[in-house]
């Protein structure tokens, strides 16, 4: 299928930590900017699944939503992984591939 790309902060999702980092606001402003709005929210999503990027929605990561990402995040603290097979797909997009675990 391709080469899919897991970011983590802590060993978590990037997101999912950032939002905790932020605060409730500034997730919200966040939300509405273009570097965050490209990428299509899965219909559910919970703390039994991981999401990782497709190789063209990495890209698109590297270049518009880390930079922002940075501003609030530790540069040490990310880790990118890289996988050749995803199993037990639940939700699947040009850009992110998310997985029940």
């Amino acid at each position: 299928m391709g080469e899919f790309y897991r970011v983590t902060y802590n060993n978590k999702g990037i997101y999912n930590e950032l939002k905790k980092i932020v605060g409730k606001d500034t997730w919200l402003y966040l939300l509405t900017i273009e570097e965050f709005t490209w990428l299509p929210k899965p219909p559910t999503y919970s703390s039994e699944n991981k999401s990782y990027f497709t190789k063209k929605g990495f890209t698109k990561f590297k270049e518009e939503t880390l930079p922002i990402m940075l501003k609030y995040l530790e540069p040490q603290n990310i880790k990118i992984e890289s996988f050749s097979k995803v199993e037990n797909i639940i939700y699947l997009d040009e850009y992110q591939v998310i997985e029940m675990f």
